[in-house]
């Protein structure tokens, strides 16, 4: 049974992207992935998903087949139908390089955050004994809560690829599991898509490790019935979630590195 090469297919890709003169960066940009996808794809480590082959081989310049192959086809060459029939299950055989397994990384840092922001919970609430108010409660295991919550997904559990139909239509939401993501006048796609995880990832870091502090210093600075702790409290939560996803959703849109 035909198998794909894995060394000869980024040899290839590697030898085509050179010739229109492109970096790993550009061509990751174009076709939606990250630049280390392309670099594993050129070291022979793994092979794109199926999805990718007709944008990766348009951006090349070749065909799908000639992709495939290995190599570029002489002009009116043809492919017997048991060589086709062997193709196409090579390519049906090929799986996601990037499924949603999070990676050493993520999973790292995801519990570096949790494990310091208990401590500082437990520096807070027991060896100062900090007796917050009820509206500072709230606010505190609001933002500690979320935080953890939204890193749990975007740090172990998020996809990194979006369906094609996103990438051929305008669509400012995304859904999956309990995650709802509505991103009103901005359109989602496989080209900004990894940046608005690393956004919500900081976001999600951000909420766990400044959560504590945040309220601890409300509390002390600004004393009940003080208007205005709610409102600083919501402006840090709020525009931390949102001004840093937004300005990724546009900045990244099309593919600008």
């Amino acid at each position: 049974m035909f198998e794909i090469d894995k060394s000869a297919f980024g040899a290839f890709v590697a030898s085509l992207r050179r010739e229109r003169g492109v970096t790993q960066r550009e061509l990751a940009a174009k076709v939606g992935v990250s630049d280390k996808a392309v670099s594993k794809w050129e070291t022979g480590s793994s092979l794109p998903d199926i999805a990718l082959l007709p944008p990766l081989a348009e951006e090349l310049g070749v065909t799908v087949t000639e992709l495939l192959n290995c190599r570029r086809m002489d002009s009116g060459e043809t492919l017997r139908p048991q060589d086709t029939d062997e193709l196409l299950r090579a390519a049906l055989d090929l799986r996601p390089e990037e499924g949603r397994r999070p990676t050493r990384k993520s999973v790292l840092t995801f519990l570096l955050c949790a494990a310091v922001s208990a401590a500082e919970l437990i520096l807070l609430l027991v060896y100062l004994k900090w007796t917050p108010a009820e509206d500072i409660t709230a606010m505190l295991w609001t933002g500690v809560i979320l935080g953890a919550v939204f890193g749990a997904y975007f740090f172990l559990a998020v996809k990194p690829r979006l369906p094609k139909y996103y990438d051929e239509n305008r669509i400012g939401y995304v859904t999956d599991g309990f995650l709802r993501l509505h991103l009103s006048g901005v359109r989602i796609n496989n080209l900004n898509w990894p940046h608005l995880i690393k956004a919500l990832r900081r976001f999600s870091a951000a909420a766990m490790l400044l959560s504590p502090a945040l309220c601890y210093a409300l509390d002390r600075l600004a004393p009940p019935p003080s208007p205005w702790r709610l409102a600083v409290f919501l402006t840090c939560f709020l525009g931390g979630l949102f001004v840093p996803v937004y300005y990724a959703a546009i900045k990244y849109k099309g593919g600008r590195k």
